[in-house]
């Protein structure tokens, strides 16, 4: 739209703004310059006054001023869009409109954390560019989201992600494209500080694990020792204790036992920490080396990550899918239930889990970890989550993964599944290395597909076979052919209390389980 053209009043009202405002959007167009490097203010997350921003009328005149001429793209793209009936030129419109709303929330990362509002968080976490682009009812869906209790860690929507990135909680995510080497400091040396913080991560958790199996020794002491100290006595004989019972003489010989248990126990608490503080000798010593650019986290950082948000939210739409890069009522879902909030992202992953325990669980050091990855929330109406790191690159073996699950998708537990099978398809990759295609989960699935001349991406195949085996095997419907059925039993099991519900629901259930049992026997269980 042109500077000397009207607007038609119809369009003026889906803004929620008169021509008065929309002309003084217009005429301030500043230069803009490339958005610099600068340190970043801490900022705490604070809770969203979204109450208030629904019924603020000059919510959207206030963020295209602010945006100067990246909002007056966006302005200007948008009117046209809604103006036109032409399907040809609302496609155009449509088109464009897409990369420019990115590049105005681009511009408005560079002074994101000085001038952090209501209304910027709003836009990033949910795409609330107006209000008056959803109806009454989507309103109340996004006050029921905002004001739902809040998740256990890990759940962030894009805002929070960028403020934990800015504050220094969490790294930037690993992209070759977007990771900058921090001036006057080395990219070796900071690459062997990654590896140093990564492996005292790793073996924090798996102190933490020994703590654990330390302190139920303990407490199995505690128990054993109340019993030996629970004498019966003899009122006769003015309340003298008997000698020990046959189960308190036991009792001695388990307390033996279990203080060898303890001794043991504590000698690998003790190598733990020599372990710790000799990692963290070496970590001072490296940052002594790289000066204190090694931990700097400036605009340029969050700006990069950003971009990687926006991958993200590419890959979750997919290539045919649905960009439209804001909400409005034609997109936006009417039942909260269909929303990706944190809450019913956290009650889809307690649900899969239950019938995949081993989704999250990882070995480090003959030792079983239950590591649940980051979950990034992206406004937009993907119908795919996916798995952008399944591990930190730098602590393979205890590191939290980055997955990212679209806000408004067409089927939620749907594309949970695709962000998981993505991950374990990953996961199983990275732990076979060279191998992938002879070994393990991967290898016996690359071997079915060859041996079935299947064409295409070996990884969609799996992903689409494991929402399958979730939503459907576990169920007893059979979804799968019996070779994939039989991978999954074996490398993604199902817990015991499934499997015993599905050998009476057919054949092929019935012989994998004979089969287990035959393992176990001749394995001595």
């Amino acid at each position: 739209m042109e500077d000397n053209q009207e607007l038609d009043p119809e369009i003026a009202e889906l803004l929620g703004i008169d021509e008065g405002e929309i002309g003084s959007i217009a005429e301030t167009q500043p230069d803009i310059g490339p958005i610099s490097a600068k340190p970043i203010p801490h900022k705490d997350i604070l809770p969203i006054d979204i109450k208030k921003l629904l019924s603020d009328k000059e919510y959207y005149s206030e963020i295209m001023t602010e945006s100067k001429e990246y909002g007056k793209r966006v302005h200007d793209l948008f009117g046209n869009f809604a103006k036109t009936d032409e399907k040809d030129e609302k496609s155009m419109y449509r088109e464009k409109l897409i990369p420019a709303y990115w590049n105005m929330l681009s511009y408005l990362i560079g002074n994101f954390f000085e001038a952090l509002t209501d209304k910027k968080q709003s836009m990033f976490r949910y795409g609330l560019l107006s209000p008056t682009f959803i109806d009454d009812v989507q309103k109340d869906i996004l006050l029921q989201i905002n004001e739902s209790p809040s998740a256990g860690e890990g759940f962030y929507y894009v805002d929070e992600w960028l403020l934990a990135v800015g504050n220094g909680n969490i790294k930037q995510s690993s992209v070759d494209e977007t990771i900058k080497a921090k001036k006057k400091t080395p990219s070796a040396m900071r690459d062997r500080l990654d590896r140093k913080m990564g492996s005292l991560d790793a073996e924090i958790a798996n102190l933490k694990q020994k703590i654990e199996q330390h302190l139920m020794i303990e407490k199995s002491l505690k128990s054993s020792v109340s019993i030996l100290l629970d004498h019966e006595k003899v009122s006769k004989y003015r309340d003298a204790i008997v000698p020990y019972t046959t189960e308190q003489k036991k009792t001695i010989v388990q307390i033996q036992d279990i203080l060898k248990n303890l001794q043991k126990s504590d000698k690998q608490l003790e190598a733990s920490y020599q372990t710790l503080n000799s990692l963290d000798g070496e970590i001072k010593s490296l940052k002594d080396q790289s000066g204190d650019l090694a931990d700097e986290v400036d605009t340029r950082t969050v700006s990069d990550e950003f971009g990687v948000i926006r991958q993200m939210i590419k890959m979750t739409v997919g290539r045919q899918g649905n960009h439209f890069p804001f909400l409005i009522k034609t997109y936006m879902p009417r039942f909260e239930k269909d929303i990706c909030s944190k809450e019913n992202l956290q009650n889809t992953l307690q649900e899969i889990e239950k019938i995949d325990p081993g989704i999250f669980k990882r070995s480090y050091k003959q030792k079983e970890h239950r590591i649940v990855p980051h979950f990034i929330i992206v406004p937009c109406y993907g119908d795919s989550g996916i798995c952008w790191e399944p591990f930190d690159r730098m602590n393979k073996a205890t590191g939290r993964g980055r997955m990212a699950i679209p806000m408004f998708p067409r089927s939620l537990k749907t594309a949970v599944l695709y962000a998981l099978g993505d991950m374990r398809w990953q996961i199983a990759k990275e732990k076979a290395l060279h191998y992938w295609m002879e070994e393990g989960l991967t290898g016996y699935y690359y071997e079915y597909t060859q041996k079935n001349k299947l064409k295409g991406d070996l990884k969609e195949y799996f992903i689409q076979d494991y929402i399958l085996w979730v939503q459907y095997e576990a169920q007893g419907i059979q979804k799968l052919t019996k070779e994939v059925r039989a991978i999954f039993w074996r490398y993604i099991p199902f817990p015991q209390s499934i499997k015993e519900s599905l050998k009476d629901r057919g054949y092929y259930y019935a012989e994998l389980y004979k089969k287990d049992k035959n393992i176990e026997v001749s394995r001595g269980y």
